[in-house]
């Protein structure tokens, strides 16, 4: 098998998150005409096919490690910290099919990583910013 193509990621993150944080909404990027909702969910897709070679060869197994952000905007700081801990609680550590039956694939693993909060005061709405790690054999 060899590594999937970006579109595969897009459409298998925004299915995963999607069922993650129902009925707050996801956005595949951010528009300020989101900023009067008062909770949405942005990811934006950083790293693509970056694969890290095992074994004694170097060249045996592939591991494609897409990595794409998590924004968390919301009006309340709480709402906020709510939201992030339940992506955390459900995607952390995840091993089995992401993105669900219609969009899914397998991986390995899932690492969330919190990177920063923040409030902006003249949108009045909290960021929450996470990066999250697949781990996908290929």
């Amino acid at each position: 098998m060899g590594q999937n193509s970006v579109v595969t990621y897009g459409q298998a993150i925004q299915a995963q998150l999607a069922s993650i944080v129902t009925p707050v909404p996801v956005y595949a990027s951010f528009n300020r005409n989101f900023a009067t909702d008062p909770k949405f969910i942005v990811w934006m897709l950083q790293d693509v096919h970056q694969p890290v070679y095992t074994g004694q060869l170097q060249n045996n197994k592939g591991i494609d490690r897409p990595t794409f952000q998590i924004s968390v905007f919301t009006q309340q700081i709480s709402d906020g910290f709510d939201i992030s801990q339940q992506i955390i609680n459900s995607l952390h550590g995840y091993s089995g099919l992401f993105g669900g039956p219609t969009y899914g694939f397998y991986i390995s693993k899932a690492d969330v990583l919190w990177l920063f909060n923040s409030y902006n005061n003249d949108e009045k709405m909290a960021q929450i910013y996470m990066d999250c790690t697949l781990d996908i054999p290929t």
